[in-house]
């Protein structure tokens, strides 16, 4: 007796709830979309007015995914582009920092009781140390980055390890290829952060090394050390950052930098400042300073305005400039008045 249509659906529906139950997956679609006013003054050429995508945070869109595999174990992926919101720009920058397309990010995942495994293009673990530390999140007109001799944002033909986390303590490591023929140590570069986070407090430790593009010596070595902690009437920010290295063959890199800063609950936002202190103790002596405030007011969970400003004072001939999360800036100033909407 062949079964009937009803009793094949039925059977059909109970295959797909048994086999729901072994293997859960989701993929989830995400975004920002950025847009703020931007002047920026103190370039030769004069001052530079625009209406900018990605000041605060950079407008993206992204889709996630993950799978259980069972007894613990979960596979996933995560892809991310840029792109411009204020204008048909394309390729090569998508208004995000010289991204090629999809080129935020782009990993697969492997993770269980033995930590997280990743493999791709990345964020570097002394970057993320960054944005976890800088009250600005690494955004705005007074991001960290202005002044901070830089580890490299992202890293490209990258494994990463994420340890499990005992008693708020998480260490991780990170090993990027060079991938040039015949030289393997050539521009390779690698990574390792101890963080701890608990309660009101988070303190974290950083190393980035990339080797010079010949693989004979270390084009730069940058050490870290900061954190935060809340009193619920104010955060405190506190980062120190040793950077070393032989960039070009000719001329030794020597550089200590320092940030204090605070974020403060106020009117139902966020005021944010920071003062950062770039001491080059190499030949050049560029040193520099950097002073920064702003505020940020949700409009709702997904929405908010904000405003920053940032003013940089160069010495010795040094030449910083006041950028955001996206754009390097033009000058040593800079004001920011913007809107940030996530999906």
């Amino acid at each position: 007796m062949k079964p009937s249509l009803p009793a094949l659906a039925a059977a059909a529906v109970l295959g797909a709830t048994t086999l729901g139950a072994h293997a859960q997956s989701s993929v989830t679609v995400y975004g920002i979309i950025d847009l703020g006013g931007v002047v920026d003054s103190g370039a030769t050429a004069g001052k530079s007015v625009r209406l900018s995508s990605g000041v605060a945070r950079a407008s993206r869109l992204g889709f996630k995914g993950v799978e259980d595999l069972g007894k613990g174990y979960k596979a996933g992926f995560t892809i991310e582009t840029g792109y411009c919101a204020d204008s048909a720009a394309g390729a090569p920058n998508f208004c995000s920092g010289n991204n090629q397309f999809m080129g935020r990010t782009a990993h697969g995942d492997l993770s269980g009781s033995f930590g997280h495994l990743s493999a791709g293009r990345e964020y570097s673990l002394a970057y993320s140390n960054l944005g976890a530390i800088d009250p600005f999140g690494n955004g705005y007109s007074a991001r960290v980055t202005n002044l901070l001799d830089g580890s490299a944002v992202r890293l490209n033909n990258a494994v990463q390890y994420h340890s499990p986390k005992f008693g708020g303590v998480v260490a991780s490591a990170e090993f990027a290829l060079g991938e040039t023929t015949g030289n393997f140590a050539a521009s390779r570069e690698l990574g390792a952060s101890v963080v701890w986070a608990s309660g009101p407090a988070y303190v974290g430790a950083a190393l980035y090394q990339a080797n010079n593009a010949n693989g004979h010596g270390i084009a730069r070595r940058n050490w870290q050390l900061g954190g935060t902690y809340d009193f619920k009437v104010v955060r405190l920010h506190a980062l120190l950052q040793k950077s070393d290295g032989d960039p070009t063959n000719e001329a030794s890199l020597d550089v200590l930098e320092w940030m204090g800063g605070v974020s403060v609950p106020l009117g139902g936002g966020s005021l944010m400042a920071s003062y950062l202190h770039h001491d080059d103790r190499g030949v050049k002596d560029h040193d520099a300073t950097q002073a920064g405030i702003g505020y940020n007011y949700p409009l709702s969970k997904r929405t908010s305005v904000y405003a920053s400003f940032a003013h940089i004072v160069n010495h010795n001939g040094a030449t910083f400039k006041v950028g955001n999360q996206t754009e390097t800036g033009t000058g040593n100033q800079a004001f920011s008045l913007g809107a940030m909407h996530s999906f």
